[in-house]
């Protein structure tokens, strides 16, 4: 075959406003993109070299950058851990993905898709679906930093490359993938491998102890059902119009009922009882918590301890942490259902706003408190500094009397 050679077009040269760590040119030979050291991707066109866009949004340098087939998305990866898509017409962000735990290397979507392959520092390649902005799936293979990422014309194929000194091949399957099935996998994983960092940990005197279980257990069961008959009869009450004070037997608001019952969840079970819970029910326990926290933001301050029976059974249940960890699991559980329920949204703001405000509340005392005892401690400091001056004053004190005595005393045997 006839060899063709390859030189430089003159005064075809661009200057950059900083270094530039990598590029691409879109299928459609409209655009270049250049990834820049300033955090930036510049867009020029092909034809005439042209500046056209930049693409601001990146915290950390751009290590990669990547058109899609048809050149409607371009995406770059940045050592900021993040990945970013954009729209080459207008230049705004179309997603931005928290995709891996270190940098992000290499970015390339798979020809006549819209899925887009990333490898990263962090030992893991990961596909995603740019329309969905979904995680599809996460390849793990490496045992160092993943460097360079490739993938043949098909995209049949993919290949790695780290600072391992090994270059991994991984086959496209034709088998049917399930997005829920890969997050449910994912989910397991990530809790099988925090119960053995916590076995770990935790096991110096021999004795393998799991602090989160990764399988459900018949005591998470007990209490998602003890839950659920909770839930019931809370609404059953304020179905009857009760749930505005307690009645005259005593009987607790429906919402503390609730709340007080979610406060004996542990760390090792909250999550497995709230993942059984369905979502109606976690619906009516997200209301709960809601009106929970309302009651306790309008309750006036010091009414627990000689007021009312109610006041004394919010006060009692004011644990904030607990209500609070059991609605962000309950949103993150059930986000799917909650964005396709309208009268969710005012409840999720609603939920926010009273979250933010009484942790930030608490937050403050709690720093009161410490800033309190820093002061304490620097008085005890110099309390004790100044008894151990005086003291050591008394000392020499005593010791020069000590030595006059003597003195005089020998004094009055010569005489």
């Amino acid at each position: 075959g006839t060899l063709c050679t390859i030189s430089e077009v003159p005064d075809r040269s661009v200057e950059l406003p900083d270094e530039g760590m990598a590029i691409s040119w879109a299928p459609n030979s409209k655009w270049i993109a250049i990834a820049l050291l300033n955090n930036t991707v510049q867009l020029v066109f092909a034809d005439t070299l042209k500046f056209y866009l930049s693409l601001y949004g990146h915290r950390l340098p751009i290590m990669c950058v990547d058109f899609s087939p048809d050149s409607q998305i371009i995406a770059s990866g940045s050592a900021d851990k993040n990945i970013k898509l954009w729209s080459p017409q207008f230049g705004n962000c179309l997603r931005s993905l928290r995709a891996h735990d270190e940098s992000v290397m290499q970015v390339k979507f798979l020809p006549g898709t819209h899925y887009l392959a990333s490898a990263s520092r962090d030992r893991e390649v990961k596909l995603w679906d740019c329309d969905s902005y979904e995680l599809i799936s996460v390849l793990q293979g490496h045992a160092s930093e993943i460097l360079a990422l490739a993938m043949s014309q098909d995209a049949s194929f993919i290949v790695t490359a780290g600072s391992d000194r090994q270059i991994r091949f991984w086959r496209r399957g034709q088998e049917q993938l399930f997005l829920s099935e890969e997050r449910a996998k994912e989910l397991e994983d990530k809790f099988e491998q925090e119960v053995e960092r916590e076995d770990v940990q935790g096991n110096l005197g021999g004795e393998v102890v799991a602090l989160r279980p990764s399988r459900r257990t018949i005591e998470s069961v007990r209490s998602t059902e003890r839950l659920m008959e909770i839930l019931d009869s809370a609404a059953k009450e304020v179905a009857e119009n009760n749930s505005d004070a307690a009645d005259g037997g005593g009987r607790q608001h429906p919402c503390t009922r609730v709340v007080r019952y979610v406060n004996t969840l542990t760390a090792s079970n909250i999550y497995e009882v709230l993942l059984a819970l369905p979502f109606t029910h976690a619906l009516s326990l997200l209301q709960f918590i809601c009106q929970f926290l309302e009651a306790v933001t309008a309750m006036p301050a010091g009414s627990a301890p000689g007021g009312d029976m109610e006041a004394k059974a919010l006060s009692a249940s004011v644990t904030l942490e607990t209500p609070c960890q059991a609605a962000l699991i309950t949103t993150f559980v059930h986000h799917s259902e909650l964005a396709m329920t309208p009268r969710a949204r005012p409840l999720l703001l609603k939920l926010r706003t009273l979250m933010h405000n009484l942790l930030q509340a608490e937050k403050d005392r709690i720093g009161l408190s410490m800033a309190g005892f820093a002061h304490l401690q620097r008085m005890l400091k110099r309390n004790s500094a100044l008894i151990s001056t005086t003291s050591n004053k008394v000392e020499t004190s005593t010791a020069q009397f000590a030595v006059k005595a003597a003195g005089s005393k020998k004094k009055r045997k010569q005489s």
